[in-house]
């Protein structure tokens, strides 16, 4: 859903009424952007590597694969137990969030039938696994998204059965993969967008991860690369994890759009 709700997102953020520039805002407003598409960026790292996963080592899934996706991302994010790691899940539920808003979670028949559940949906249940991993962490994420403390309580034996199913699926999974990153040009127009992945380091930061933690067969190719649309994907055929820059520029610009115009100071017309 995430690649069809940014693909419109795009066309109407290149109108001429909502040009991105980064140099309308200040510092902290650049770095806040930065963080939100580069964790963005990250946990959809993650989930195409869920997908990858599943392929690879014949992980059983039973229901949506992408949720299945989701759940893998969210959980490794949480193995890592770490500030930086926990503000990328709190990235990746306001990414969610704000891509529902931004189309007021309209949704018809056509998008409830589909392989992806809601975008809202999404976010809550990084919210739900998040919380149930550590309570204490995430408690005021929870509070922000109107978990009430029965739900909370049950998001523990959630995440407690995700936990579970995964620990004893990547039990023997092994390691040494042979992962090959390469980044295409990404044009003038998506130079920021470029920068960004590059300086961030996530896309070689997940591929050793997969290197190092993983035994899977053949070689895994991660690419980097223009694709004329917001997405990212896991090729089966090829056993190959393509990330487009457009979708990092939707992130960045998905985020501006929160911010106060730089012109009015007033938050940016829908």
């Amino acid at each position: 859903m995430r690649r069809l709700a940014l693909l419109l997102l795009a066309v109407l953020l290149a109108s001429p009424a909502a040009a991105f520039d980064l140099k309308d805002y200040d510092k902290s407003q650049r770095l806040d952007m930065r963080r939100f598409a580069i964790n963005n960026g990250l946990f959809t790292l993650y989930h195409e590597v869920g997908h990858l996963l599943i392929d690879k080592l014949d992980l059983p899934v039973l229901g949506r694969e992408e949720d299945a996706a989701d759940n893998i991302a969210t959980w490794m994010l949480l193995q890592k137990a770490t500030p930086e790691a926990n503000q990328a899940l709190e990235d990746a539920v306001a990414g969610w969030a704000l891509t529902a808003e931004f189309f007021d979670d309209k949704w018809t028949n056509e998008d409830f039938s589909s392989g992806y559940s809601p975008d809202r949906q999404r976010a809550m249940q990084i919210v739900c696994l998040s919380v149930g991993a550590d309570r204490a962490a995430f408690r005021p994420v929870a509070t922000d998204y109107d978990f009430d403390n029965d739900r909370q309580n049950s998001c523990h034996f959630e995440y407690e059965l995700i936990d579970r199913s995964m620990r004893q699926l990547l039990s023997k999974a092994g390691s040494g993969t042979e992962v090959t990153v390469t980044y295409l040009d990404s044009g003038r127009h998506l130079k920021l967008a470029e920068q960004m992945l590059r300086n961030s380091g996530i896309i070689d930061e997940v591929a050793e991860e997969v290197r190092q933690g993983y035994r899977l067969g053949g070689e895994v190719t991660v690419t980097v690369a223009q694709c004329g649309e917001p997405n990212a994907f896991y090729d089966t055929s090829t056993t190959e994890i393509i990330f487009c820059y457009e979708l990092m520029q939707d992130f960045i610009e998905l985020y501006a759009a929160e911010l106060p115009s730089p012109s009015t100071g007033k938050r940016k017309p829908r």
